[in-house]
């Protein structure tokens, strides 16, 4: 159930100069969160940001009453957790939003993960879903360059299948972008799912290739939201259904062809 959580920061893990992770005490949270939900989080007795900020859960221990989040420094509500200190609270609203979908799936059979930077937020609680489930999971991970797989630690024995690392620079992995691995590997390997979550210009590119391969998918959709729960309308994306999509309540977990790119 939706609650607000006043959880202290346990520990910070610094990836690379701003990408890191934060760990809270949050036990309730811990044990209700599925793969692919969000909080919206507070520093308290800040300025600014002036709004609550979304996370992706990135992944959730329940033994240990922990929920951790992947973050990437981009403006002050990013900059407030790389300097929280250990100990301090923040509040995370949540579980919000729906979650991936793999229970239909018949344990044995392969997906696929396509994550663009720091668009892996969400996939560690995922790959613990899919081994759970009995899922062969292989991960492919693109970024501009190799600074931005720096993420690429986190997942390590993460996932039971291949993991293929790409950079548009060819600084790290293979030179290109990561929906050209994933389609490559996509010719061949029969994908039953395909879980993604990146930027706007990965889902363009990545939204005619699974149609084309006739792959059902879901992505994890990144939009602008002040409240999280559906009554600011800041996240609405263009819809094929019906003209608008709330990200919040009818996502953040949306198949591609319900979008209108």
């Amino acid at each position: 159930m939706k609650a607000d959580h006043r959880a202290p920061l346990l520990r910070r893990h610094v990836f690379a100069p701003g990408l890191f992770s934060v760990t809270f005490a949050a036990p309730a949270l811990a044990a209700s969160i599925r793969p692919g939900q969000f909080v919206m989080l507070e520093v308290p007795d800040r300025i600014r940001p002036y709004l609550r900020r979304a996370y992706s859960v990135a992944d959730a221990n329940p033994a240990e009453g922990t929920v951790e989040l992947l973050v990437k420094t981009i403006g002050c509500g990013t900059a407030a957790l790389e300097t929280l200190p250990i100990g301090a609270e923040a509040n995370l609203l949540g579980p919000l939003g729906n979650a991936f979908s793999f229970e239909d799936i018949a344990r044995g059979a392969r997906v696929a993960v396509v994550a663009g930077g720091i668009g892996a937020a969400p996939f560690p609680l995922l790959a613990r879903g899919l081994r759970a489930a009995g899922l062969v999971g292989d991960l492919f991970l693109g970024g501009r360059g190799a600074s931005d797989l720096a993420l690429a630690s986190r997942f390590a024995g993460a996932f039971d299948g291949e993991t293929v690392l790409t950079t548009d620079d060819g600084s790290a992995g293979e030179r290109g972008r990561v929906t050209e691995a994933f389609e490559r590997a996509a010719a061949t390997r029969g994908y039953a799912r395909a879980f993604a979550c990146g930027p706007m210009a990965m889902f363009r590119s990545l939204a005619p290739l699974v149609a084309r391969l006739g792959i059902a998918s879901e992505f994890s959709t990144e939009a602008d939201m002040g409240c999280g729960f559906g009554v600011c309308l800041g996240c609405v994306l263009p819809g094929t259904e019906k003209e608008f999509l709330v990200s919040c309540t009818e996502g953040p977990i949306l198949a591609p062809e319900r979008i209108r790119w």
